[in-house]
């Protein structure tokens, strides 16, 4: 664990081997898949700002947490969250408050599918501080230079600006890597995937954690099932943020944080 701190602190990226066994890999592709296509997800990215919202030649399952128990094989691992913690949790209150979920998707590089731009996840830059945001990708295919691995430059994390658009940097690097490989990346450093070159599709699980009190891109907790949640553990409800929703105004609470769970549902 002390490498891949120092990895991340120094470089803002940290590569875990053989984490997850190809034939789970394998399990969640499928599984997505068989989600995306009964439900035929269409996306209404006029509403969104950003042009990474747009998503040619790619295939999206967000929300793994609402739509499986499966996916929390990869999204509560116990390596990973190890790791997600140490960052996320140093310089809070006694080194030991919460950090939650804030996205979860599976993305399918389709072939052909063009080079993302360079983009931070944390909405600000580094500049060497505490991180707010930590993003883990899982490999559930190869990452080779041909189909679509993610890149990066290296100590980005570091910096007070941000990536110019349409621009590759002399330091950029591609993070390759086996089926069941794990990327950390403090989420202040610039990284995107490279263009799918090949004929087939490339597939990963991208997971977004942040510090309790930062917004997550969807309404998490009020988004899961009951059924979903009847299977959570403790740890797995409160990295959902059923405990930091914020009251409805002072008399239904006076903190942000809360000693039972949203909606009650530890008490149906």
């Amino acid at each position: 664990m002390n490498k891949h701190i120092e990895n991340i602190e120094n470089n803002g990226y940290t590569l875990l081997e053989n984490v997850f066994d190809k034939s789970l890999c394998d399990k969640a592709k499928s599984l997505s898949l068989k989600y995306i296509d009964n439900n035929k997800f269409v996306y209404d990215i006029s509403a969104s700002s950003s042009p990474l919202a747009r998503k040619d030649r790619e295939k999206i399952l967000n929300n793994l947490q609402n739509k499986d128990y499966f996916y929390f094989n990869f999204i509560s691992n116990q390596d990973i969250c190890e790791i997600i913690g140490y960052f996320l949790k140093n310089g809070s209150y006694l080194n030991n408050e919460p950090f939650h979920l804030i996205n979860s998707q599976v993305r399918c590089l389709e072939p052909n599918s063009p080079v993302q731009q360079l983009h931070m996840d944390s909405n600000l830059p580094g500049k060497g501080s505490y991180p707010l945001v930590m993003i883990v990708i899982i490999m559930l295919d190869d990452f080779t230079s041909e189909n679509g691995a993610t890149r990066v430059v290296p100590s980005s994390h570091l910096r007070d600006d941000y990536a110019e658009s349409n621009k590759k940097y002399e330091n950029e690097i591609s993070i390759k890597g086996k089926v069941g490989d794990v990327i950390i990346i403090n989420g202040s450093l610039w990284h995107g995937s490279e263009k799918n070159s090949t004929s087939l599709e490339r597939w990963s699980i991208n997971i977004g954690y942040a510090r309790w009190f930062i917004k997550p891109s969807f309404d998490i907790p009020r988004s899961l099932n009951k059924d979903i949640y009847n299977k959570m553990n403790e740890f797995e409800r409160e990295l959902m943020g059923l405990k930091t929703v914020p009251p409805i105004d002072e008399f239904d609470r006076l903190t942000r944080k809360s000693n039972r769970d949203f909606l009650h549902w530890e008490n149906k």
